[in-house]
């Protein structure tokens, strides 16, 4: 290769090694307005939930199995009610049908006696009333009842629907007992300065409380103020 060629190569590797960019010294980048916080901000961040005190207010709610039987009870769905009905009507062919009838019979009689020779007779005509009460009683089997009756069908098909109501009502009170309760640890873990969900928490624990004793009759308040009672009580001493 001659020297102008040699030359003319050089000229180009100093070219291509000029254009290349000088890398700039990095700069912090200026932290961005949303992980900044601000003047004035309050942060939501939970705090970790006291785990005795949440067992101590589980500790203080009225059972569950109480309630369950309260709403149930209140509803007239008992299993020993549903379970009575079809029993009467398995036995009801045993016992017979009963009748009682009472009859009066208000009635007169005349006679006419002849050959009276007696001089006090002013006549020969005898006139009779009767008064006549009669009782009667009338008692009937069914045998065919007793092997089966009819209306043990009926009783069946009335338990069924009583389950399925007492089912329905139970687990209505099951699921808003334990949502309050984790509610209630919702809002004892939440920040204390978020006073606008601290306030949706408050109006919806009300809000369960309100139904609650509403499914059972007023039984939720009266257990809630009992247990309450008792434990201001064995607090004083």
């Amino acid at each position: 290769m001659s020297s102008l060629a040699w030359a003319l190569v050089a000229y180009l590797i100093a070219q291509s090694s000029a254009a290349e960019p000088v890398a700039a010294p990095t700069r912090a980048e200026p932290a961005s307005a949303a992980t900044t916080p601000r003047p004035g901000s309050r942060t939501l961040a939970p705090r970790a939930p006291d785990v005795a005190l949440l067992r101590a207010m589980a500790a203080a709610d009225p059972p569950v199995e109480v309630l369950r039987a309260a709403a149930t009870a209140l509803l007239l769905a008992e299993p020993e009610r549903a379970r009575s009905l079809v029993t009467r009507a398995r036995h009801a062919g045993w016992l017979p049908e009963m009748r009682l009838r009472a009859d009066r019979r208000f009635a007169r009689g005349e006679s006419v006696n002849l050959g009276t020779t007696s001089p006090t007779a002013l006549a020969p005509v005898g006139i009779d009333s009767d008064n006549d009460l009669r009782y009667e009683a009338r008692l009937t089997w069914d045998l065919s009842k007793i092997v089966f009756n009819p209306d043990e069908i009926g009783a069946q098909f009335q338990a069924l629907r009583t389950a399925d109501a007492r089912r329905e009502i139970e687990t209505l009170v099951i699921r808003l007992y334990f949502e309050r309760r984790r509610l209630k640890a919702e809002s004892a873990a939440s920040d204390v300065s978020d006073g606008t969900a601290g306030m949706k928490l408050e109006v919806r624990i009300a809000e369960i409380e309100a139904e609650l004793d509403a499914l059972t009759g007023g039984a939720f308040a009266q257990l809630t103020h009992a247990r309450a009672g008792r434990d201001v009580a064995a607090a004083g001493r």
